[in-house]
């Protein structure tokens, strides 16, 4: 149970997120607050005074509390933050966490948590702002064999610095429409496929679909790494001496954008970013490169002429997909460690990740829940387990600005009609050149 100081603040937070009190608009009294929740007027005016200190509202002498705008970029101490708040498996794990933790209220509005779940991606371009959790390990994970360890690569740094613990996570395959590709007598795709016979099949599909009902094409840093790790390729390279290389101009990662290009024209007809109208679990798209989230959607949708499949193999290149991965973090700004620990324990717990298992939401770290998960009788799920060992997390980006820099760059150039060896050389001679000055600014500080 609650006290009677957070039930306050949950209730105007509540509000304030929902809409009920929008961005400038007055807040009740404290004696109408305290009326209405039934608490004393004394424990309404620290309700108030709280979250004036959190930033979150503004009183004004003489007028009352007002919420401030911008409030959704405060951070709360006590507030946990999900990339996707909507996801279909959060009541339950409210419920869990009530019972367990009752000291985090889960955020549907704030932007940050002190707490957070986050993606590969978007922890890796931040690593920065989240606390090291490798101190929480002992106390968390009794037991390492329990857990699966590759999924952790990519989130520690050389001196051992964990800015991540994996909750889920998933290689990614493509999915196939059974039925559209037999309404037209073509073979369902085969394990050890061909970039060939991927590029083939697309372009018979485009005789007989529009371009959105064949593939889904995401212009997103998670979609056409894909194919530059499968290419042989890298962007940049974090080395275990603090240092950074750049590959984005090797031959083998010009090789994949040249093939991504190529997807694209025989997806479009020209060089699009991709738009996707039509969900696979509707029956809809013949192709989909996904991970075991769209498995579970499926699962939940009817839908159920389908298959999976890997990636197509590129020749000469390497069999690497790029990892999905929910991952537990905590920001830097977090003064209480006893809370941080309990909050880690709680996800990995054998009770959240049988359940997070038992919604087929991605593969828990946890063992044993991925092994009650994965349908050992399916071999379209049974794929994801196959494909583990192809899982890389080594995106390599350090830092929001080089982020922006290198993705948009890499995305604008699979995206043009410029000659590739020459725009992916500019790109490179640029970062090269930002790197050595971050370097040299990075030794005369130390």
């Amino acid at each position: 149970m609650k006290d009677k100081l957070s039930q306050g603040r949950e209730f105007l937070l509540d509000g304030i997120e929902s809409g009920r009190f929008p961005a400038g608009s007055k807040l009740p009294g404290a004696r109408d607050l305290a009326a209405e929740l039934h608490i004393s007027f004394l424990v309404a005016q620290h309700v108030v005074s709280s979250l004036e200190q959190d930033g979150v509202i503004e009183c004004v002498s003489r007028r009352g509390a007002y919420v401030r705008h911008g409030w959704e970029n405060r951070l709360i101490r006590n507030h946990l933050v999900i990339f996707q708040p909507f996801r279909e498996w959060i009541p339950g794990m409210l419920g869990f966490l009530a019972e367990e933790l009752p000291e985090l209220r889960f955020s549907r509005g704030f932007r940050r948590g002190m707490f957070e779940l986050r993606t590969t991606f978007e922890l890796q371009e931040h690593r920065d702002d989240y606390m090291d959790l490798s101190r929480f390990l002992p106390e968390c994970i009794h037991d390492e064999g329990r857990f699966f360890s590759r999924p952790f690569r990519g989130f520690s740094e050389p001196d051992g610095r964990l800015f991540g613990i994996p909750f889920i996570f998933s290689p990614r395959v493509i999915f196939f429409n059974r039925g559209m590709l037999a309404a037209h007598r073509l073979p369902a795709p085969r394990k050890n496929w061909t970039w060939e016979e991927f590029i083939g099949l697309i372009r018979t599909l485009r005789r007989h679909y529009p371009a959105e009902r064949v593939f889904t094409y995401f212009d997103r840093p998670y979609f056409w790494m894909n194919f530059i790790f499968r290419a042989g390729g890298k962007l940049i390279d974090r080395l275990p001496d603090g240092s950074t290389r750049v590959c984005i101009d090797s031959p083998e990662t010009i090789r994949g954008m040249a093939l991504l290009r190529e997807l694209c024209t025989t997806v479009y007809g020209f060089v699009s970013r991709g738009v996707v109208e039509c969900p696979f679990h509707n029956g809809d798209i013949a192709l989909a490169m996904a991970d075991r989230e769209l498995y579970s959607v499926i699962h939940h949708s009817g839908f159920d002429d389908w298959g999976t499949v890997p990636l197509p193999e590129i020749p000469g290149g390497r069999n690497v997909t790029t990892q999905a991965t929910d991952l537990i973090c905590v920001r830097r700004e977090c003064a209480d460690n006893a809370l941080a620990g309990k909050y880690i324990r709680f996800l990995l717990g054998e009770r959240m990740q049988q359940y997070i298992g038992q919604r087929r939401y991605g593969i828990p770290i946890l063992k044993q829940a991925a092994q009650a998960s994965i349908d050992s009788e399916d071999p379209r799920d049974l794929l994801f387990l196959n494909e583990m060992n192809t899982m890389s997390a080594e995106y390599n980006v350090d830092s929001p600005p080089l982020t922006e820099i290198i993705y948009g760059g890499v995305s604008d150039i699979i995206h043009s009609d410029r000659p590739l060896e020459p725009a992916a050389a500019e790109l490179a001679s640029a970062l090269r050149t930002i790197l050595k000055v971050r370097d040299e600014i990075r030794r005369k500080k130390n």
